[in-house]
């Protein structure tokens, strides 16, 4: 029977994606699985330099220090979902990126990410974050449907 022993999910703090929040940390309790809590954020060094105008229009910036509110945040919502072990991840960077990176550096083995942005024209023509990590990524990434009404 295939597990998961390591999960990753992304958030920047929006309602959407806490609901992907929701969902990793009810997979992680279902497979007993360590689960990491990542928010990517710009710091003040000109990484929004390094983006392009699409992902600049297409998320909120997050500084540093809200990044810590997010992950406090998001970290209740697992707790209230029970997942039995979980870590918060502030980085630096580009969403996309920040969250294909950490698969290696946390040993995940599954990559859960919100599917804003990737029913809209602009996510269509210059890309998204859930499509980015989707390509990019070395291991399984479910998308989920973070229509917030279809969840409780």
């Amino acid at each position: 029977m295939h597990s998961y022993t390591s999960i990753a999910v992304g958030t920047d703090g929006s309602e959407t994606s806490l609901v992907a929040v929701q969902t990793a940390a009810s997979l992680a309790r279902v497979y007993g699985a360590t689960l990491t809590i990542i928010c990517a954020y710009y710091s003040a060094s000109g990484s929004m330099l390094n983006s392009t105008n699409a992902e600049i229009t297409q998320i909120d910036t997050v500084s540093e220090a809200g990044a810590r509110e997010i992950l406090a945040r998001a970290r209740e919502i697992a707790e209230q979902e029970q997942a039995p072990s979980i870590k918060l991840d502030a980085k630096a960077g580009q969403p996309a990126n920040v969250l294909v990176e950490s698969v290696a550096e946390h040993e995940v083995d599954l990559l859960v990410v919100g599917n804003r942005g990737m029913r809209s024209l602009a996510g269509r023509v210059f890309g998204n974050v859930p499509g980015n990590v989707a390509k990019k990524a070395p291991v399984d990434v479910m998308l989920v449907d973070t229509r917030v009404e279809g969840h409780n």
